[in-house]
């Protein structure tokens, strides 16, 4: 995710960080506005941004509920799902899991994905990370929408997954279910530095790796199947659930509504930031790459089959990359068709377009002082991003 390497940038402590940021412009009881030396881009008919609602508790996701583009989710990482109505301006939390998730470092509340089916099953699956028996495990729950009750950790109908974290950060964070109606879930590597333990390219764990699952529309029987389709699905020494592998944090994906396609930002170690276009059974190269470059000299760079990043970019734009999405909307037409992401430590926003998998173009939008922790994307095809620092919920607009 982001904090382990906020501890790195600023080596006098992430404690003493967050306390000033807490005291600065990030501060939780008033929007957030831009400094006047923020960067903005060059490109025609800029966006900009407004804030919609406020008052959060360090956002880690934003959903909107199936069919109802003015009905906002927010997770928060200590553990609260509250939906949010964007016209009354009214929040209602829906499940209030505080207590009983892991809340160090980068772990907490972090995924959620509401089913394909929902106005049929009224199924909602989430991404929590908690402690059992000393030991920190991600899992991957499934509840009932209940509309009038605050649903805990034990109200969920089952565990879908359930995957030691051997460290507190890289416990990746997404879910979501794409226009196969399969859920698509990212793990980390399991954390510490470099990958230690080589999770990355080790066909036996969940950990460094995109998985594929179809989960059960039936209240009975094993939870999940795994795809037919599925690439590793009778490859010796595979687990058959891993779609792509090769990945350090994929904090953040997303698939164009449009057409399809699956980005996946994931975030570097030492020197640099990567968006991968994911292809089924695709190998990303962690740990033996960074981004499309030799890490540590390792030998295994000249091995072929390993895919390159679609971008990448340096630490003199950014150190912890936040995924977005393909913009779809009408508000701003000159966005349609660009992946639009983010940076968690330097604020800034790019957008990207490629085609056929080749990059046309990368361009820096604008550089805000805020945290972008998450991006969000309404059914309208809209798009919205979030501030860790303040809990402001900020959506792009026409610049006037």
């Amino acid at each position: 995710m982001f904090l382990k390497r906020l501890s790195t940038v600023f080596p006098f402590g992430i404690v003493f960080f967050m306390y000033f940021l807490s005291s600065s412009v990030f501060a939780k009881d008033r929007i957030s506005v831009p400094k006047k030396n923020s960067k903005e881009s060059k490109l025609s008919s800029a966006p900009w941004y407004s804030p919609v609602a406020g008052g959060f508790q360090e956002p880690t996701d934003i959903q909107f509920f199936p069919g109802d583009s003015n009905r906002m989710i927010v997770l928060e990482k200590r553990g609260k799902l509250i939906e949010f109505d964007l016209v009354k301006k009214k929040r209602t939390i829906r499940a209030d899991f505080t207590g009983q998730v892991e809340t160090l470092s980068e772990e907490g509340l972090l995924g959620l994905a509401f089913s394909p089916d929902f106005a049929t099953d009224s199924r909602f699956f989430v991404h929590v990370v908690v402690k059992e028996n000393g030991k920190d495990h991600s899992k991957i729950l499934e509840f009932e929408w209940k509309p009038d009750s605050i649903q805990r950790i034990e109200d969920a109908k089952r565990t879908l997954l359930k995957v030691e974290q051997p460290y507190s950060n890289h416990n990746g964070g997404q879910i979501a279910f794409g226009p196969d109606k399969k859920l698509y879930i990212g793990f980390g590597d399991g954390g510490g530095a470099n990958d230690p333990y080589k999770h990355g390219q080790k066909p036996g764990t969940f950990l460094g790796k995109l998985l594929r699952i179809a989960p059960n529309p039936k209240p009975v029987g094993a939870p999940y199947k795994v795809p037919e389709d599925n690439p590793f699905l009778n490859r010796p020494g595979f687990l058959p659930e891993i779609w792509a592998y090769g990945l350090r944090n994929p904090w953040r994906f997303s698939f164009d509504s449009l057409s399809g396609e699956l980005y996946l930002a994931d975030v570097g170690q030492n020197s640099f930031e990567e968006i991968d276009l994911i292809q089924k059974g695709g190998n990303y190269g962690w740990n033996i790459k960074e981004g499309s470059h030799c890490f540590k000299s390792n030998p295994g760079c000249s091995l072929p089959g390993i895919a390159d990043p679609i971008h990448e970019y340096p630490r003199d734009d950014g150190h912890s990359i936040t995924g977005g999405y393909v913009y779809r909307g009408k508000d701003l037409p000159n966005l349609v068709g660009s992946y639009v992401y983010g940076d968690f430590v330097t604020g800034r926003i790019w957008v990207l377009r490629q085609k056929s998998g080749k990059k046309i173009s990368n361009d820096l939008l604008f550089q805000v002082p805020f945290q972008i922790s998450t991006f969000g994307q309404d059914g309208n095809g809209e798009i919205y991003f979030a501030d860790f620092g303040s809990g402001n919920i900020l959506r792009f607009v026409k610049k006037n």
